[in-house]
């Protein structure tokens, strides 16, 4: 049957996690935020990229509140949630289509909540933890995490997509700065100047050449 608007599946624990592009999410048991989200957004399918922005400031937004520095907390495009250069957030986003129209999303976050070791693999890894030097309630945080998404996602489907465009550009890592890149294995300098309305990254090379890049088509350095 079909499942409520806003039905939250929690794990305690994952034994197969995943993350973008394939990848696999690492999370001690007990330990950290692990959920699914899922959403009836009736949203076009040439807009889904609304659904990246919704949830990645409702996430970014509670862990500001959390650790007290806004400026330290970015969005790495497309979704990743950082604070300084350090990755403490996940979110893997599955549409179902029913024609030109999303009609369920299931949204996949992974949070670093009280985690303070990581494998040699994940050098950029950070958690509330080791940021705040406290021990947090898993279940008090969830639904903290909720009160955040839920105002963005209400912002959706009020038709206020002004708002998460310029909050979400606002809050884009590494923008305006020229950083290092890579693309079918060449490194380049980019400036990062935003977000197109398909969600392709956009970047200002050396040249002054306009480039926009999806997401399997361009790695950060």
């Amino acid at each position: 049957g079909r499942i409520a608007d806003g039905t939250l599946v929690w794990a305690h624990e994952q034994t197969a996690g995943r993350g973008q592009r394939g990848n696999g999410w690492q999370s001690m048991p007990d330990h950290n935020i692990t959920l699914s989200i899922i959403l009836h957004p009736e949203l076009d399918a040439d807009r889904q990229f609304y659904l990246t922005k919704v949830v990645s400031l409702g996430v970014k937004e509670f862990v500001e509140d959390f650790i007290g520095n806004s400026a330290e907390v970015r969005i790495k495009w497309p979704n990743d949630i950082y604070v300084g250069d350090k990755k403490i957030a996940g979110i893997l986003i599955e549409n179902i289509l029913r024609g030109e129209q999303i009609t369920t999303t299931v949204i996949g976050i992974g949070l670093n909540v009280n985690q303070h070791e990581f494998g040699a693999e994940l050098k950029n890894a950070t958690s509330l933890k080791l940021i705040t030097g406290k021990t947090y309630d898993i279940k008090a945080g969830i639904d903290a995490l909720c009160e955040h998404i839920e105002p963005r996602y209400l912002q959706l489907k009020t038709h206020k997509r002004n708002l998460l465009d310029v909050d979400y550009h606002k809050c884009l890592y590494r923008l305006d700065k020229l950083c290092e890149y890579e693309k079918d294995g060449t490194r380049f300098k980019a400036t990062l100047t935003g977000v197109n309305g398909q969600g392709k990254l956009l970047l200002k090379l050396e040249n002054g050449e306009g480039l926009s890049c999806d997401f399997k088509g361009v790695g950060f350095l």
